[in-house]
């Protein structure tokens, strides 16, 4: 596909779900992520351009579709009173890949163009004006916040192996590349170390487990845990108190059995004591249990 040539360039831009075989993503999942996506190439639209105006139409999905494919428009201020007649025009190709890389990309990786966007007919010229256009965007706070919000969400369903970005064409169209799974707690910011104290530091985790010891009541008491593969148990306080409430009113999705597998958010505070990081006393806590759901 030759980018260059504007009448290829329908004005889209796609945020793509790669999946397990023959599975679908969630669509509330899907459909709460590409909310933020949306607002999020808004925003980043918004940095680059402050004296446009700019709106983010949804023009294809389908419950279980990979492809959520919007259209990226804008207007200058002085055209308001003749949008209706004259409508909005969409903005350049190199403009917005730079958004939706801004968008998608993990912040903690600086991206590779060759390996982002694969061989479609960019110059480097057209590469350093969008490296220098992500570069911007990405340093938005609202786009940071969107950025986040976006991965946190994709998080929740596990049939989502991948997520990524680009210019759609055709109807089995991918990504040249995704941002995988495992990257996914990077992306929302989950791996930033906050340094707290010189010999104190929180380290965040987010952990597959499975469950040893609940306490069933609504309180921040210790849970016990344990990892496939590494012998011994761990203790947890449990403080998402959003999954608390759920389990007090049975709204959890899950029955009592042995070996309910969970995915979890840890914070981990750890001390500093003769030149050695170690675990503090109750310093093990779970911010948030992103499986199993709640209703």
């Amino acid at each position: 596909m030759d980018l260059s040539l504007d009448e290829t360039d329908r004005g889209e831009l796609s945020l793509y779900f790669d999946t397990r075989p023959g599975e679908l993503a969630d669509l509330e999942v899907a459909a709460a992520a590409a909310i933020e996506w949306a607002q999020g190439i808004k925003a980043a639209a918004s940095a680059i351009d402050p004296n446009c105006d700019y709106r983010v139409s949804l023009v294809a999905a389908k419950p279980g579709s990979s492809n959520w494919i919007a259209k990226i428009e804008q207007s200058k201020p002085n055209q308001a009173a003749k949008r209706v007649a004259r409508g909005w025009k969409k903005i350049p190709v190199i403009m917005r890949l730079g958004i939706g890389l801004a968008v998608v990309v993990p912040t903690t990786v600086k991206p590779t163009l060759d390996y982002w966007l694969g061989d479609d007919g960019f110059s480097e010229t057209q590469k350093r004006e969008m490296l220098e256009i992500y570069e911007k965007a990405k340093s938005s706070e609202p786009v940071k916040g969107h950025h986040k919000a976006m991965f946190k969400i994709v998080q929740r369903d596990e049939k989502i192996t991948g997520v990524g970005t680009g210019m759609p064409h055709g109807e089995n169209w991918k990504p040249k590349a995704l941002v995988p799974a495992d990257q996914f707690a990077e992306a929302d910011g989950l791996f930033e170390l906050q340094e707290e104290a010189e010999d104190e530091r929180t380290i965040p985790q987010t952990l597959d487990v499975v469950l040893v010891t609940p306490r069933l009541e609504n309180a921040p008491r210790a849970w016990t845990f344990r990892q496939e593969g590494i012998p011994g148990n761990f203790n947890a306080v449990m403080k998402d108190k959003k999954f608390l409430a759920a389990l007090e009113r049975s709204a959890v999705r899950e029955s009592l059995r042995l070996n309910i597998p969970m995915r979890i958010r840890m914070e981990i505070k750890q001390r500093k004591t003769d030149g050695e990081w170690k675990v503090m006393r109750q310093g093990r806590s779970v911010v948030e249990v992103v499986s199993p759901l709640v209703e």
